[in-house]
């Protein structure tokens, strides 16, 4: 290498470790007892069952990367790691016929419940473009991969459920072999704009039949016997959402649910430019985040006319139910239809106010992109020249202004498409429970060295 001139320095990393997890709680193998209060006193009752075989969650990591410095102005970093974890700590679901939640319930053991593997690339490139006696432009670019996946839980049908606490729903769910934490819910198909879109046709437009020959009509939801709810005003109607009905069982239920999005991003990024210009410092840092996928839950929450509260004002363009013969009846089918089908951000408006197509159901129609671009910090700073500062017996005097968060661009429709998870966990990320924005923020200070 001492012949290759442009290269100045090249490095081969590997690693590899094994790791517990700290965070399980003490004495988690163990059976406790919970105090409660009696009219003979205080007595106690199991407060969980303890599993004496319960091992350490142990994670082994592979990581390999090359430094490459070149030309005197070029650093090239790639880093690629393999992280696979196994016996997972978890709660056991317990039968239903074992108490859990109430006060004389009974908590699930800690079992090592599964596996999860995490693999990833990351590239770090750090140029200087410009280097003169006053003028030095440095520019550090990030881009990160990373790919994950449920490799194992204690049960071949088990799958991990990520419930919005908001309303005890089921918004993700994760299965082994899948990635962890994608959204799952009904996917919304178009809507009931007139009669011909309750009856299901072929390839040719002619209306399929049933086996009494009558018109085969599309699939709705169901009531709790299993009958579809009936087509009307204060039913089903002209106005409200069509669901996918993914199993081809001519009904609309919870079979019907499948994966409609994915918070998990293709890949994030960030890009830091320092320009210095002889005392002055100038620093712009982006960052940003692509292919990811987003829940608006406060989509769902606002623009449901049924709920109590304010409402979002995309409620005020909903589905507007107008008739076709005007001399005729709103209660006929025939004579109805949606005249802002291709435009209307909501479902209609139900005087009778019932809600059996349940339009705000966890669906696709809240599901958005949530790639960005943010200007996440820009910095102008002034050393002042030492001749100055000497005079005051000081050896180094900067003045500094700060901006954070000044402006992104997105396609979300939320507040800020920088989501993260809820209470931290993995299989709740990229749900916007009403997670309070990233604020912009102006700092001024003045930094002295004596």
């Amino acid at each position: 290498m001492e012949n290759v001139k442009w290269i100045d320095n090249l490095k081969l990393r590997l690693g590899w470790g094994l790791v517990g997890n700290q965070q399980a709680g003490s004495g988690a193998y163990l059976s406790t007892l919970k105090a409660v209060t009696t009219a003979w006193g205080t007595g106690f009752l199991p407060n969980n069952l303890g599993n004496p075989e319960l091992t350490w969650e142990k994670t082994s990591a592979w990581n390999i990367g090359i430094d490459l410095n070149m030309l005197g102005r070029i650093e090239f970093i790639v880093d690629a790691y393999y992280k696979r974890t196994n016996d997972l700590l978890m709660d056991a679901v317990l039968p239903l016929y074992v108490l859990t939640g109430d006060w004389m319930g009974m908590g699930a053991p800690k079992i090592n419940g599964g596996g999860i593997q995490n693999k990833g690339i990351e590239f770090t490139l750090n140029t200087v473009n410009i280097k003169k006696k006053d003028l030095e432009w440095r520019t550090g670019l990030t881009l990160s991969f990373n790919r994950n996946k449920l490799t194992k839980l204690n049960s071949a049908a088990a799958a991990l459920s990520g419930v919005n606490p908001s309303n005890a729903a089921t918004y993700t769910l994760t299965d082994v072999g899948g990635p962890v934490g994608r959204f799952y819910g009904y996917n919304v198909i178009g809507m009931f704009t007139c009669e011909d879109d309750f009856y299901q046709k072929n390839q040719l437009g002619e209306y399929m039949l049933n086996k009494d020959g009558g018109r085969l009509e599309v699939a709705r939801p169901v009531d709790s016997e299993g009958n579809m709810h009936p087509i009307q005003v204060d039913g089903i109607w002209v106005g409200d959402y069509i669901f996918e009905d993914v199993n081809k069982d001519g009904v609309i239920n919870e079979s019907d649910r499948k994966y409609i999005g994915d918070p998990n991003p293709d890949f994030t990024f960030g890009i830091n430019n320092v320009v210095t210009w002889k005392d002055f410092e100038l620093t712009v840092f982006f960052n940003g985040s692509v292919g990811n996928d987003i829940y608006n839950y406060i989509k769902e929450r606002h623009t449901n006319y049924l709920n109590w509260g304010n409402y979002l004002s995309s409620v005020a363009n909903y589905a507007r139910v107008e008739l076709i013969d005007p001399n005729g009846v709103g209660t006929d089918l025939s004579n109805v239809y949606v005249p802002n089908a291709s435009s209307a951000q909501g479902q209609r408006i139900n005087p009778a106010r019932t809600n059996l197509n349940d339009n705000n159901r966890m669906s696709n129609r809240f599901i958005e992109d949530g790639s960005y671009l943010r200007l996440k910090s820009l910095s102008l700073a002034w050393n002042v020249p030492k001749k100055w500062t000497e005079k005051v017996n000081l050896d180094w005097v900067q003045i500094y202004a700060n901006a954070q968060n000044l402006f992104t661009i997105t396609g979300y429709d939320g507040y800020d498409p920088e989501i993260g998870a809820y209470n931290q966990s993995v299989i709740l990320q990229g749900i916007d429970i009403y997670r309070y924005p990233s604020q912009r923020i102006y700092n001024f200070g003045l930094k002295v060295r004596f």
